[in-house]
């Protein structure tokens, strides 16, 4: 950018710009204007949104045309948008516009983990003269892609809780605004759209056990320690009466000495492993943009069955365990 001296005939200074690739000229008070403008201090508001959303691809285009609503009843002097999908392997695709975005490659087997809206608007208010900057950042994220992906980067024993923690906001909004009428209606049809989604609820009755599920591996064994408390009390006169036969007194303290130490080993990996059962119970959330997110949530709704199946499991074998417990009289 080259700059170019003019001296007026009243012996002032004026300093002249050149800009852009055609070499246009502007005053630099003019340039200094537009750029405090459009790089100018705006507000911002955000709102999350934690609802278990099944989003196809015909939902985003929901989304966008009620963006498009709300901006056709304002004056818009000139707009831009970025739509970016963000895979797993940390690779992306971004488009331009929505209209490429439709031209996105449905057959790609690449699970998409989130989805990016931008658009940038510059708004002239009734009234006024000067226009307004705008952005609109809207971002959609799937659960069932972010689990697959925290599964094969995650240790075993850190999953359940942690999952559930990261992945615990679905969509999001941030607006940067200069007036907040404007700012509300595209807020507000945002929430419009959210509520309209297909969505997935947790029962209650598994938030209340994911609640308390890090209490299993402690409970049980002191449920197990009681039980065997209660029995070997109850087979003092039995086997200590008069005249007591120091064989069975010996086999009493080596049958119950070593059955406490099982209880407490096996009863504390029993929980262990129903509260990881628990706490990764299934809950459905996508994005379907491709071949890749059928896969998986296919893959994903068939480990319901299985968390049921370990819950099972795991009480079976703490009710085998006590059944044992007071069995063992007959050891002795």
């Amino acid at each position: 950018m080259s700059d170019i001296i003019e001296h007026n005939s009243d012996g002032n200074v004026e300093k002249i710009l050149s800009v852009g690739g055609e070499g246009g000229v502007v005053s630099f008070k003019l340039y200094q204007d537009i750029y405090h403008q459009i790089t100018g201090k705006t507000e911002q508001i955000n709102q999350k949104f934690s609802k278990n959303l099944l989003v196809e691809f015909s939902d985003v285009e929901q989304l966008h045309l009620k963006i498009m609503q709300v901006r056709e009843v304002l004056t818009v002097l000139a707009c831009n948008e970025t739509i970016t999908i963000f895979h797993d392997n940390e690779r992306k695709e971004s488009f331009t516009s929505f209209e490429r975005f439709r031209q996105y490659n449905s057959s790609s087997t690449s699970p998409t983990t989130s989805l990016a809206l931008q658009y940038n608007f510059s708004i002239l208010p009734g009234g006024l003269t000067q226009a307004r900057e705008y952005t609109i950042k809207i971002r959609l994220v799937s659960r069932v892609a972010l689990a697959a992906q925290m599964e094969s980067d995650v240790p075993p024993f850190m999953r359940g809780r942690i999952l559930n923690f990261v992945s615990d906001n679905t969509a999001e909004i941030t607006i940067d605004y200069s007036d907040y009428v404007v700012a509300r209606g595209f807020l507000e049809a945002f929430g419009e759209w959210i509520k309209g989604c297909n969505s997935t609820h947790k029962p209650k009755f598994i938030s209340v056990l994911q609640s308390r599920s890090h209490l299993l591996h402690t409970s049980i064994p002191i449920v197990l320690m009681i039980m065997l408390s209660y029995f070997a009390l109850s087979s003092v006169s039995e086997f200590f009466g008069d005249g007591a036969d120091p064989m069975k007194y010996a086999r009493f303290m080596i049958v119950y000495g070593s059955s406490t130490y099982f209880a407490i080993v096996l009863g504390s990996m029993f929980g262990k492993f129903m509260e990881r059962a628990i706490d990764s119970y299934p809950v459905l959330s996508y994005l379907k943009l491709n071949k890749g997110d059928e896969k998986l949530i296919t893959k994903f709704n068939g480990g319901f069955g299985l968390v049921v199946f370990k819950c099972v499991l795991g009480a079976v074998l703490t009710v085998i365990l006590g059944v044992i417990s007071c069995k063992l009289d007959r050891l002795i």
